[in-house]
């Protein structure tokens, strides 16, 4: 029952929203609920079967699949436009494209992390040799006096 879990969810992120005084109206966060609202399209789809199999690497024999499927429709009693859901291949491929470019993010993330250090780095080394020089300065034109 996956569903219930993104409902509830999606119900906790609108109570949590922020009220408009004086009025019945709520702020959300369009992109969160949007993102939810999409995991609760692949669940009624099916689709949340075929992305854990691929994941998992386990198959998930064909007739749970169907059942999982055509779940939704049997429960509400209108006709409903059903999408199929992707072929098993069609999902693993899907998979690791995601996975590419997720490979892809994380190298560029740490292409820029270590361009950034490298900068800071090469900053905190000038600012030793000025911290350094003044201290060397200071050391030649005052002498510095002995504590008892």
């Amino acid at each position: 029952m996956e569903i219930l879990g993104l409902l509830d969810t999606l119900e906790s992120m609108i109570m949590d929203g922020s009220r408009i005084p004086f009025t019945k109206k709520l702020i959300v966060n369009e992109d969160k609920i949007l993102a939810v609202v999409d995991k609760i399209r692949l669940v009624v789809q099916g689709g949340g079967g075929f992305a854990k199999e691929a994941i998992t690497g386990k198959p998930i024999p064909a007739e749970k699949a169907q059942a999982e499927a055509e779940a939704p429709r049997q429960s509400s009693g209108q006709a409903q436009v059903h999408a199929s859901p992707p072929e098993g291949g069609e999902a693993v491929e899907v998979l690791q494209q995601a996975y590419q470019m997720a490979k892809e993010i994380r190298e560029g993330a740490d292409h820029y992390a270590d361009e950034v250090l490298e900068n800071l780095e090469a900053t905190s080394s000038r600012i030793l040799r000025t911290v350094k020089a003044g201290r060397d300065r200071l050391a030649k034109t005052a002498p510095v006096e002995e504590k008892k």
